[in-house]
């Protein structure tokens, strides 16, 4: 969970999103039980600092999941909903963009069926997160860009039967190096045997709505400092010159004991090259 070390980075390098989980199986551990000093804690720190939260939803607590694991889909329809509904409500005004599960098409992160992720998970959250708080949006289905995932079978069907209920579309792509990401993106597609994720939002007339590329990074301890920061830079350069997508979220501010390497900066919060480099980028650019 981000510190308030972290928010105050954030607000040094001029960050103004964070992509946090506030998974169901920390937040209300025990039917009823909610843990929400944590929460109350992390939305203070992040309006200290300006950040806006997108907040991550998902991963049952052991009474509400429908086999032996958290990434089980839940139990219960309306028990997920419960859930959804008492956290979008009780910080309506302060988390206002929710995303209904991390990468449902990996089996790291959900062990149910794409039909259970649109019609158990993603629209009955959508439907209690917007009776909550009309207000809110629903950025999804984050979903991750994997060769064996049939991560474009999943975008397809996902946005045929839940678009509706989508704000704002989102995407993961890890990629050797930022042309390859934006390949993946937006081509050119020739030759290729999987469409790109702009062609497939164009399919199903999603392009008027955001587009947000939630998870997108490389690891210093593989590529090097250097590099690291050169492709972030190259990338939202990239970026900039297309408006079809509107949010790029780096994946990681700071390094973990879990997940070395992708953070801007390191274990103890000192500054990687990455991280002066992102910060000269939105100095400059905003």
């Amino acid at each position: 969970m981000p510190t308030a070390r972290d928010f105050a980075a954030m607000r040094k390098a001029g960050i103004r999103w964070a992509r946090i989980d506030l998974t169901w199986d920390t937040v209300e551990p025990g039917r009823g039980e909610f843990q929400w000093e944590m929460v109350d804690q992390i939305v203070h720190d992040a309006q200290a600092n300006g950040v806006h939260l997108v907040a991550i939803l998902g991963y049952c607590p052991p009474w509400a999941s429908s086999g032996p694991s958290r990434h089980d889909p839940p139990r219960k329809r309306k028990e997920w909903k419960a859930f959804v509904s008492t956290i979008v409500r009780r910080y309506r005004g302060c988390i206002d963009d929710w995303i209904l599960w991390n990468e449902p098409n990996s089996r790291t992160f959900f062990r149910g069926s794409l039909e259970q992720f649109i019609h158990d998970v993603f629209i009955p959250g959508a439907r209690a997160a917007k009776a909550a708080n009309p207000l809110c949006r629903i950025v999804g289905p984050d979903l991750a860009h994997l060769s064996g995932s049939d991560w474009d079978g999943w975008l397809d069907r996902i946005l045929e039967e839940a678009g509706a209920y989508i704000d704002v579309v989102s995407h993961h792509c890890y990629k050797s190096k930022p042309a390859d990401v934006f390949r993946e993106l937006e081509g050119p597609s020739t030759f290729r045997l999987r469409p790109t994720v702009h062609e497939i939002l164009k399919r199903r007339h999603m392009l008027e709505k955001p587009f947000w590329l939630t998870e997108v990074g490389w690891r210093s301890d593989r590529v090097g400092q250097d590099r690291q920061a050169g492709y972030i830079i190259s990338l939202l350069k990239r970026v900039q010159r297309s408006p079809w997508i509107r949010k790029v979220f780096i994946y990681d501010l700071r390094d973990s004991r879990q997940q070395v390497g992708y953070g801007l900066l390191n274990i103890n919060g000192s500054p990687k090259e990455s991280f002066i480099a992102v910060k000269g980028f939105i100095a400059a650019n905003g």
